[in-house]
């Protein structure tokens, strides 16, 4: 066969640039239709929910802080690289003219000039993005910034109303840190751009310098000089929430070392511009060494010497009589952070026994004990309830409800959907429009149990579900939006969705408000684009005019898309209202690092843990777990961080007295808080500096043996936990969480901690403090009392023979009028069945 190589190559030279501009469009395609695919249908999701404002806000704040620091950085940047590169051209150019023939001149000036300014340009446009793209993350902090109010307490010492640290002094900080890296990134290039151009010289070993690029670098070292006496100017208030001492803010080696050593550094700063703005007309190479080197020598001296001398030789020896003032700002203040301070102080002094005449007098605590331990029970649970593969039951919570006129303690798990479970084949039809949702939970009260199984008796079961009690009738059983992990799904398509199994299987249609329309091309094209799914645009038989697309049906996301401003709670729960539906009500927090004086404690929220020296939970959330609807109620309306955000987004708040008051009446202290108050609580009940110092009164959560995560016995601490009861001195039942504490070092009680939960009395909190002269029996010598009875041990023994486990439950700790009850459920679980059962309850 012949072949043309000179016929052959311009085809191929052709198809090369044909690949190449494939190549072109596709990477376009990803650089701009993907943002807009997901800008816009944000924009529908957003619109759908009527929280247009939610959507542009953010979006606004981003663009504008991005733009604006942006700008200024790019700004600074080129405007001193290009009026180096202006100022040396003349120059450079006679040097090189000096070596090459005229006639290469001309075009070596033209490219090389081009060259350097648009690769100049090009590099602090892309440093200038990088940093606008970084200011842009802090958009809630401007909008905090802009819309923060007064709290009416300040700092002890210099006199700062809180919300300056909360609010004002982060923006500050990051404008200084800002400032100052633009303008030694500027001083840096500007100087590479003398040398490459030979405007700065070596002679000798030598550096000398054009006149005028001594005095531009010198005015760029007065500004750097200028940003860093500004740094040090805020530094003095970063001591009021970091601190160096043995604790968080300010002590007497900041107040009498570190902080006037912030201000001789200002000041020294400060003079060290002054004397670059004189280099401007003296241009002496010395005088930019002496301010540099002098400015850090003293910086050496005055931060990094002073202090640790003064802490050595003056605190440490005299450390509690010369502390004894700021110990007591520390103390105080950290109370403030975490509400210590209106934590309110009992007396309790239990007598040695629990009289019948007592227990028959305090018929709701007795009643509501709680013989369920929730980590079996999710066991018992999924063996008994989950009924079908395609479901799961992920979490069990507790709650309360009022039941024939009687306050009563439930545990209850929503029933919802697993789509890597569902049967057949994991089909695009399958996942996303048959099995679209979860059906109905499960509810038993807290100490009921069947005496020949061992099993919960529910009081709200099976699917369609069960209801004992009118109060706890679902009429609205489907879950479309939960805690699992949920897929987008399509609703009013041309396949009906599977509702709940039976005979024969039930399905039904959607017909709630969620979801975004799909009779429209282009949202269909958008939404296929952003889920990687061709078949919603290429699907005639199940997409309609009506069909809708639901997204971010995982109740966690949405309400981060709604208010990603928040921290939450890591356990929502689910509430069955009044209306017979389904809701799910979630926990939101404020949190800062930045308060004052106060000591920070890792928080355990949605997501893992959080630092923080400031907590709140000022706001509750409700889903409607069927049409998704989303409401977020201020419980604390004058929280200042909640109370900016309000001002920020007015019609996304609504006062707790708007919630229906059959969901009124299941809101709580999340266990989250009142893990890091009870934490908190162990030091900072000490008020006095002087016991707070010594740890004379240090108290610890108690150890216990329980069930851990993976149902084997494990020990650790104890768990705060919900329980109805009444308060001493009061007669009507409450729902309280509790914890009580041991001294340090100690196994026996000294004191418990609890919080009001009902509505009236949200968030009150109450230590109760046993005598220090006599001994109550703690948590930990309960249970070797437990392990010392031979009645118990011996049928732990026989229990755990032929194939059987024996697990012991968390240990209660329950006050009874003037005495104390432990109670622990005693749990035997078959290695073959794996369904707990409740054998014994031990009460001590």
């Amino acid at each position: 066969m012949d072949y043309d190589v000179r016929t052959s190559m311009p085809r191929l030279r052709g198809s090369r640039r044909r690949l190449w501009w494939l190549i072109a469009i596709v990477a376009v395609l990803f650089a701009v239709v993907q943002p807009t695919a997901w800008l816009t249908t944000d924009w529908l999701w957003y619109r759908e929910l009527g929280r247009l404002d939610v959507f542009w806000r953010p979006l606004y704040s981003q663009v504008l802080v991005g733009v604006v620091v942006g700008t200024a950085f790019f700004a600074l940047l080129f405007g001193n690289v290009y009026l180096a590169w202006r100022m040396t051209s003349d120059e450079l150019w006679r040097d090189l003219g000096r070596r090459l023939h005229e006639q290469a001149i001309s075009l070596l000036d033209r490219t090389l000039r081009r060259l350097a300014l648009w690769g100049s340009a090009a590099l602090s446009l892309m440093l200038a993005i990088a940093v606008g793209r970084g200011a842009a993350a802090h958009w809630q902090e401007f909008l905090l910034f802009a819309h923060g109010q007064p709290t009416g307490t300040a700092d002890p010492i210099f006199q700062r109303d809180i919300s300056f640290y909360l609010f004002r002094l982060p923006v500050w900080e990051q404008l200084s840190a800002w400032l100052f890296a633009g303008l030694l990134v500027t001083l840096i290039m500007t100087a590479t751009v003398y040398l490459i151009t030979r405007a700065i010289r070596s002679v000798r070993g030598t550096p000398v310098f054009s006149p005028f690029v001594q005095g531009h670098l010198s005015v760029l070292l007065a500004l750097l000089f200028v940003a860093k006496a500004y740094g040090y100017y805020l530094g003095r208030y970063a001591v009021m929430y970091t601190g160096t001492g043995d604790f968080t803010g300010v002590s007497y080696t900041d107040v009498h070392a570190r902080i006037p050593g912030l201000v001789i550094m200002l000041v020294a700063a400060l003079v060290a511009a002054g004397i670059m703005l004189i280099n401007i007309w003296r241009r002496s190479i010395a005088l930019p060494i002496v301010a540099v080197v002098g400015v850090l020598l003293l910086s050496f001296l005055t931060l990094g010497v002073y202090p640790p001398l003064v802490q050595r030789f003056r605190v440490e020896p005299n450390q509690l009589a010369l502390e004894k003032p700021y110990l007591n700002h520390h103390i105080k203040l950290t109370r403030a952070a975490f509400g210590l301070d209106a934590i309110r102080t009992q007396s309790f002094n239990p007598g040695n026994r629990v009289e019948a005449e007592v227990l028959a007098n305090t018929p709701d605590t007795v009643d509501n004990i709680r013989l369920w331990d929730y980590r079996p029970l999710l066991q018992t649970y999924r063996q008994r309830q989950e009924l079908r593969t395609y479901y799961t039951l992920r979490d069990v919570d507790i709650d309360r409800y009022m039941i024939d006129g009687k306050l009563r303690q439930v545990m209850l798990a929503a029933r919802e959907i697993d789509g890597e479970q569902i049967p057949g084949q994991q089909t695009w039809v399958n996942r996303h429009l048959i099995y679209t949702h979860g059906y109905g939970l499960v509810m038993s009260p807290v100490n009921e149990v069947d005496p020949v199984n061992g099993n919960p008796r529910f009081f709200v079961q099976d699917i369609p579900p069960r209801s004992t009690h009118a109060v706890l009738e679902v009429k609205r059983p489907e879950i479309y939006f939960g805690e699992s992990n949920l897929d987008y799904i399509i609703v009013r398509s041309g396949q009906q969705e599977f509702d709940y199994p039976g005979e024969p299987d039930q399905y039904a249609t959607y017909e709630g408000k969620a979801g975004l329309p799909l009779k429209n091309f282009a949202v269909r094209a958008l939404l296929a684009w952003r889920l990687k799914t061709l078949n919603l645009l290429i699907s005639t038989q199940y997409i309609t005019p009506e069909s809708r697309l639901v997204m971010r049906r995982q109740i966690m996301e949405r309400v981060q898309a709604l208010a990603p401003f928040f921290t939450y709670d890591r356990d929502p729960y689910m509430v069955v209202g009044e209306d017979g539906g389904l809701y799910w009500i979630i926990d939101a927090y404020t949190a800062s690092r930045r308060y004052p004086y106060a000591q920070p404690f890792e928080v355990t929220v949605h997501g893992g843990t959080l630092g923080a020296n400031y907590l709140r939970n000022p706001v509750k959330v409700v889903v409607n777990a069927y049409d998704g609807d989303t409401a977020f109620y201020l419980v604390e309306e004058n929280e200042p961080i909640a109370r900016a955000w309000a001002g920020i987004y007015p019609e996304l708040f609504k006062p707790l007295s708007e919630m229906p008051a059959g969901l009124q009446a299941h809101v709580r202290v999340p266990e989250g808080l009142f893990d890091t108050i009870s934490e908190a609580y162990r030091s900072y009940h000490m008020t006095d500096p002087t016991v707070f110092f010594s740890r004379e009164d240090l108290w610890e959560i108690p150890q216990e043996n329980s069930i851990d995560a993976s149902g084997y016995q494990a020990a650790g601490r104890m768990e705060a936990y919900y329980l109805i009861m009444s308060l001493p001195g009061r007669d009507e039942p409450e729902y309280l969480l509790f914890r009580p504490y041991t001294p340090a070092g100690r196994r026996n009680m000294i004191a418990w901690l609890s919080t009001r939960n009902d509505p009236q009395h949200l968030g009150e909190m109450f230590v109760y403090n046993f005598p220090k002269q006599s001994l109550v029996d703690g948590p930990k010598q309960v249970e070797a009392r437990i392990d010392q009875e031979t009645e118990i041990s011996q049928a732990f023994t026989l229990w755990g023979q032929a194939g059987s486990r024996v697990l012991r439950g968390n240990l209660l700790v329950i006050p009874v009028g003037n005495s104390i009850l432990y109670f622990q459920p005693v749990f035997l679980i078959a290695e073959q069945s794996q369904i707990p059962e409740l054998k014994r309850v031990i009460a001590v």
